[in-house]
């Protein structure tokens, strides 16, 4: 059971009323254009914090149509992460949150791990990441962008509906209204230390397989990938190039650890276009390959939220 505090009086006003105000939502580009309208009306920075599974307290303005529809009204958020990292702890010391966004991985695995390497790329999105990681010793932050190599410098758009959707500039021009900026890169494998079977979660929008080149030995050594192959790709391009490596083997993680053979078991899953789905890729000699499929719970069920304080 998760709950909540709020950062004031009316930012608990405010956080009924865009509870409410979801529930009339038609489409998802609504959700974001609700939560930032009805943000104008109170003041500004009002915030919830989401306390779950003994876990450091998660903070969530309430202008944010992101993390206040999927952590607070559709709870909860990604529960085979959470699955997958339960199941690791213990057995690795070493969680990567790449591409964390603004913490909410980093801050449930800092309990769990004996360190976690925490990267964001956003300069806005990366402030708010060390202000919900700034109580926690174990947690190393950088503000980079994985990559195939460390050290260069590339452009980074900041996309002006959604900070989720941030992403390196690539082929695709940033929108009209949409921020850029200068970001500094860094490969997995300078992040991980040798010889260490790291967990990692990656989530870096479109650059997933310069991220995974950069992360060769840390994959050789038996590191665990959670990565984002989306609904809407139909050729399944992560998993595509993951799959052409002879001893990596994916998995499904929604429904307990279910292999995944070819890209028409990944398309399967992919029902909605919508969607990011995390899967899990790793080698046939991890160690903790044998780790999840002795400790790999059943998903846990849909929690509700008590909000107090």
């Amino acid at each position: 059971m998760a709950r909540l505090t709020f950062s004031s009086p009316s930012a608990r006003l405010q956080f009924h009323l865009l509870m409410g105000l979801f529930r009339l939502a038609v489409t998802r580009a609504l959700y974001g254009r609700f939560a930032r309208g009805l943000a104008r009306l109170f003041p500004a920075g009002n915030a919830v914090f989401l306390h779950e599974d003994g876990a450091p307290p998660f903070r969530i303005t309430l202008n944010d149509g992101y993390w206040t529809r999927f952590a607070l009204y559709r709870p909860p958020y990604e529960p085979e992460v959470a699955a997958i990292l339960r199941a690791a702890a213990g057995a690795t010391p070493i969680f990567c949150d790449l591409g964390a966004n603004k913490g909410y991985w980093t801050t449930r695995a800092a309990p769990l791990f004996e360190r976690v390497i925490a990267v964001e790329a956003s300069a806005a999105t990366f402030e708010e990441l060390q202000e919900n990681a700034r109580d926690l010793p174990n947690v190393n932050l950088h503000h980079a962008a994985i990559h195939a190599h460390s050290g260069e410098t590339l452009r980074f758009v900041n996309t002006h509906l959604s900070h989720a959707s941030a992403r390196l500039m690539g082929d695709a021009p940033a929108g009209a209204q949409d921020h850029t900026e200068t970001v500094t890169t860094l490969a997995i494998d300078d992040l991980v230390p040798e010889g260490v079977a790291a967990l990692i979660k990656l989530d870096v929008e479109g650059a997933e397989i310069a991220a995974i080149a950069g992360a060769a030995r840390t994959l050789a050594q038996g590191g665990a990938l959670i990565y984002e192959d989306h609904g809407n790709d139909p050729a399944c391009t992560v998993s595509a190039h993951l799959l052409s490596d002879p001893e990596i083997r994916l998995y499904s993680i929604d429904s307990g650890l279910v292999p995944m053979p070819d890209l028409a078991s990944i398309r399967s899953r992919k029902t909605d276009p919508f969607k990011g789905y995390n899967f899990l890729a790793i080698r046939t000699a991890s160690p903790l390959l044998a780790t999840f499929e002795a400790r790999w719970p059943q998903p846990a069920g849909r929690s509700g939220l008590v909000a107090t304080g």
